[in-house]
């Protein structure tokens, strides 16, 4: 071999040995294959947990169904809930409503608002959190578990008819089905499959304070404050389209509340040390942070 083709390999070498490696593997510096597995990472995150929350929506619907079948219960409770709101003072659904069916449109609307607007505001409130706040993710989500898993208890070993029915118990009290006077209603027959007699408590009502707690908490501006709006107008809602009564949505606050108070950061440790004996420092599960430039670090 030549002198010169050796000089020339060596030269080669050198460059080789001196040049920089591609951009896709500098070290915190993940390039196209790295956005791409990470990419690919957060949308099997994101549809895992989508399926998570429809798994236990399925499961909620199919446990109200349990309920079905005690009606002569449900009844005997909606006369001691009449009876009660009236000790306590608490203002009269029948007054609501009949100020409201002055107006057929605001009916109608309540109506609309009362089927359509609760369960596609909670999907979106849900996927706002996910894809714009997700370091809020857990709480919200867990808090969220917490809350449907409670309702649903008493859903079961609480079975109540809403106030509409009220006239067959009572018929002193006047209140009406809007929905069935003026459309549209959630519930064409007495017979279809939806549990008519799970009133306690109100996921209308514990929903949209739920979500109006967890606008309020993550963002920091002004305008966070109008999101108390919605649960305003869901109580009105469901009082007024004779679905639900005052203390059903009392009952929904303060499942929101004892839901937002048990995934409070750091109260399962307290919780776990009060069960144990054990200091919840010796219990705590250490946080972990990963810093931009991607390597991986612990603290408690």
């Amino acid at each position: 071999m030549s002198a010169a083709v050796v000089a020339g390999a060596e030269r080669r070498e050198l460059m080789d040995a001196g040049s920089s490696p591609p951009a896709d593997e500098l070290p915190g510096q993940p390039g196209w294959t790295g956005r791409a597995r990470s990419a690919g990472r957060w949308l099997g995150y994101a549809v895992g947990q989508a399926l998570l929350l429809a798994g236990l929506f399925m499961a909620y619907r199919y446990g109200r169904q349990l309920a079905i079948g005690h009606e002569s219960v449900a009844f005997e409770h909606a006369r001691d809930v009449w009876n009660l709101q009236q000790a306590l003072g608490l203002p009269s659904e029948e007054a609501v409503q009949r100020l409201a069916l002055r107006s057929t449109t605001l009916v109608e609307l309540a109506n609309r608002f009362y089927m359509y607007v609760h369960f596609p505001a909670t999907v979106v409130f849900l996927a706002w959190v996910l894809l714009r706040h997700r370091d809020h993710w857990a709480r919200v989500r867990n808090a969220l578990i917490v809350l449907t898993g409670a309702a649903l208890v008493l859903h079961l070993t609480y079975p109540l008819a809403p106030p509409r029915f009220l006239p067959r118990l009572l018929p002193g009290v006047d209140i009406v089905d809007t929905g069935q006077l003026i459309g549209p209603s959630p519930y064409p027959s007495e017979g279809g499959s939806l549990n008519q007699y799970a009133a306690m408590p109100s996921l209308h009502v514990g929903w949209a304070i739920f979500e109006a707690w967890a606008v309020v908490m993550i963002l920091r501006s002004r305008a966070r404050w109008a999101a108390l709006a919605q649960p305003v107008v869901t109580t009105l809602v469901v009082v007024l389209t004779g679905n639900h009564y005052w203390l059903d949505g009392i009952v929904g606050g303060a499942l929101v509340a004892a839901a937002v108070w048990v995934t409070a950061p750091g109260r399962v440790g307290q919780l776990r040390a009060r069960l144990t004996g054990l200091p919840s420092s010796e219990l705590a599960v250490p946080e972990t942070v990963r810093p931009p430039g991607g390597t991986v670090r612990s603290r408690r």
